[in-house]
């Protein structure tokens, strides 16, 4: 089923843009996000200072979750596993959607190293028993 979008021109968008109130606490808001997603810890703390502005987490925490980043985007997902326990060794115990998906990420870094048989064997012993215990995961 295809979806008509409706074309608007460039005066038009800007129109419509200018007429868009966004409260400053907002704006704080989405830039702390930003930093703190981004792992910019010594901005955040200097944002924080200037505006007010509190992020949703400890910013001392903000180094480890980058590693924990790092470490899945390159591959090493043992390692993203590792550091998430040293960080909260609960975190994997209840929230098994996160869990299932980086051994999911573990399997395609399996298929992509050339490891096939290996990574068939991890699907078949480890992927598929948590997937049917849990059918949300089954998809």
């Amino acid at each position: 089923m295809a979806t008509s979008k409706k074309l608007i021109s460039r005066e038009e968008w800007e129109k419509r843009l200018n007429n868009v109130k966004i409260r400053k606490e907002d704006m704080n808001k989405l830039v702390m996000n930003f930093l703190v997603t981004e792992g910019y810890v010594e901005a955040a703390k200097k944002f924080r200072m200037e505006s007010g502005t509190h992020p949703d987490i400890d910013l001392a925490t903000i180094t480890d979750r980058m590693a924990v980043k790092k470490a899945a985007q390159c591959g090493n997902v043992e390692d993203a596993i590792e550091k998430i326990n040293d960080l909260n060794p609960e975190i994997l115990d209840t929230n098994p959607q996160l869990f299932f998906q980086l051994q999911q990420q573990r399997l395609i870094e399996l298929i992509r190293n050339g490891k096939v048989e290996e990574a068939l064997e991890f699907a078949q012993e480890d992927l598929a028993p948590r997937a049917e215990e849990n059918v949300t995961l089954l998809h």
